[in-house]
């Protein structure tokens, strides 16, 4: 965050993540996910069905804030941060993927839909947010020279509210929809996939203003993936 002031308050000023502060240890590195995930049934070439159940879990890293950034001293705030790469929780994972394969456009279309729990509250009584989120998406091919597809989705995330020392921390809940759009082509090495996202705040602390500050958010988001089949050699 830069912060081209002076007059730097208890909010604002010149930080970045990697650094310590007075209720946040620094770093670099989020939370890491090992999952697991089982084909139930996949129709192969023809038309059909792809369905897949997925579990697993969230392991944290160590930049997470240390205190609560709510609290106050002398009925006022005292300098304090609000992010970090990580809630410093092991959170369980659960999910289903259903699809339908065919082949006249949209040639794939279904859901996911997931769940992220944390287990308990961290070292420093901090119990974050559960996650219920479903993504309905289609696929339109090209049948172009790259081989490429167009990739339509919507998704919404459903955030509930997050815990200090067992009290509700403000407008912590919260509701977005993410309409996204990218397109997918082979290469030589595999599938590359390259998608724009566009969060909408419904509800929640980012879709209202606090107090009479001249103020808003907006956020777009790209992702890149990159996809690969591992060759096996048969001698």
């Amino acid at each position: 965050m830069n912060f081209d002031k002076d007059n730097e308050s208890v909010h604002h000023r010149d930080e970045h993540s990697a650094s310590d502060f007075d209720n946040a240890k620094g770093g670099i590195l989020g939370d890491s996910r090992i999952l697991l995930r089982y084909l139930l049934k996949n129709i192969g070439a023809g038309d059909g069905y792809r369905i897949i159940f997925g579990s697993g879990i969230t392991l944290p890293s160590k930049n997470n804030l240390t205190k609560n950034p709510f609290l106050k001293s002398d009925d006022a705030f005292i300098p304090h941060r609000h992010f970090s790469m990580s809630n410093g929780t092991y959170n369980l994972i659960s999910d289903i993927q259903f699809y339908y394969k065919r082949s006249a456009n949209p040639v794939f279309f279904g859901g996911n839909f997931s769940i992220e729990k944390p287990i308990r509250e961290n070292e420093y009584f901090y119990m974050p947010r559960t996650s219920l989120k479903a993504v309905f998406s289609t696929i339109y091919k090209r049948f172009d020279k790259l081989d490429g597809s167009l990739d339509l989705s919507l998704g919404v995330e459903s955030l509930s509210k997050e815990y200090w020392h067992g009290i509700p921390s403000p407008n912590s809940s919260a509701l977005i929809i993410t309409p996204s759009l990218g397109y997918l082509f082979s290469t030589s090495k595999g599938v590359l996939s390259i998608s724009m996202q566009k969060p909408i705040f419904i509800e929640g602390s980012f879709n209202i203003n606090e107090g009479d500050l001249d103020q808003s958010t907006s956020a777009w988001q790209m992702v890149l993936s990159f996809r690969s089949m591992v060759t096996k050699i048969v001698n």
